[in-house]
């Protein structure tokens, strides 16, 4: 196995893929390197692309106001993000900056695309743990969304009553 099929048979992503598979999946990958304090992309960039972390940290943020800015998530060797960016060419929805100098590879929408077309078999097993993974970040966000809701009726003074008459009954 090459050193870079040998990397990707570790993520995530690709864990269902045998050594032929990832032999067959690696010609669609381009090797970017970023030194620390580089911007992958930016938010309502065009989003074009999924990217893997071989080595090195990637922090994604959020522009909220003005100057601010929020940390959502950091990313390292064998994480990957970017991904919405293979199935949809609305902006990216937030900013890649690196932490630390990384080594990163990319996956090219068109890339995404030629792979469905050429080996359904890979893609559909690609496909697979993309939806797990978009699972357990919706499931995340939808936690990090509850706590900060519970944060802004606690700061504003909201009685548990005030909450849902302003939200709604809890579901039973």
């Amino acid at each position: 196995m090459t050193p870079i099929a040998d990397f990707l048979s570790q993520v995530t992503l690709f864990r269902d893929l045998d050594g032929e598979a990832l032999a067959t999946l690696t010609p669609f990958l381009t090797q970017k390197r970023f030194a620390s304090g580089s911007v992958v992309f930016r938010e309502a960039d065009e989003s074009d692309a999924l990217y893997i972390v071989e080595r090195g940290s990637v922090a994604v943020s959020k522009h909220v106001q003005d100057d601010v800015d929020i940390i959502l998530t950091r990313f390292h060797a064998g994480d990957f993000f970017g991904e919405m960016g293979l199935f949809d060419a609305a902006p990216r929805s937030a900013t890649a900056n690196v932490t630390v100098d990384a080594l990163l590879w990319r996956l090219e929408r068109a890339a995404f695309h030629a792979i469905f077309s050429h080996h359904p078999d890979i893609a559909a097993k690609i496909c697979y743990r993309l939806v797990i993974v978009f699972i357990e970040r919706l499931r995340a966000t939808n936690e990090q969304t509850r706590e900060a809701i519970r944060w802004g009726l606690e700061a504003t003074g909201y009685s548990l009553g005030g909450a849902q008459a302003l939200f709604g009954r809890k579901s039973t």
